[in-house]
């Protein structure tokens, strides 16, 4: 910025961007090797707890994941769409509200349903799967005109 123009020129506002970003990018680095020393410490103070924590961790993360191959969950689809062909859709909405969520979402990503976030609601999921159960139904409905 020079002292007849009172904004900075594109070059000099890039400039100092950089230089904004590199300062974040130290405090960072700062901050996660104070973090990193704290959790040390904290393991070393308390091993059994530290342990223990680490095992419901890993305990949780086993627990997010499916246990469905995509065959299971084109299998347990159909399953879903039978019952409801048959009448029973309140036993469907019953059968899949029992699943997982880490399951749910494997039967809608192999079903073609997409969804605006990365982590959709439980409620999301079963509304969307519903939706193609009954599109199933439809298409099954529909007879072919020759």
């Amino acid at each position: 910025m020079t002292s007849e123009a009172p904004f900075r020129t594109p070059d000099e506002e890039v400039q100092k961007l950089l230089e904004e970003c590199g300062e974040l990018r130290r405090a960072l680095k700062t901050i996660s090797s104070q973090l990193a020393r704290i959790e040390n410490r904290v393991k070393a103070a308390f091993p059994s707890v530290a342990a223990r924590v680490k095992e419901q961790h890993a305990t949780r993360s086993a627990q997010k994941k499916s246990t469905l191959s995509a065959d299971q969950a084109l299998a347990e689809f159909d399953n879903i769409v039978r019952l409801a062909s048959s009448g029973a859709t309140s036993e469907a909405e019953v059968y899949l509200a029992r699943r997982s969520s880490a399951d749910l979402l494997a039967i809608a990503k192999e079903v073609g349903v997409t969804f605006p976030s990365n982590k959709p609601s439980v409620r999301a999921m079963l509304d969307a799967i519903l939706g193609k159960v009954r599109e199933s139904l439809l298409l099954s409905r529909h007879s072919r005109r020759d």
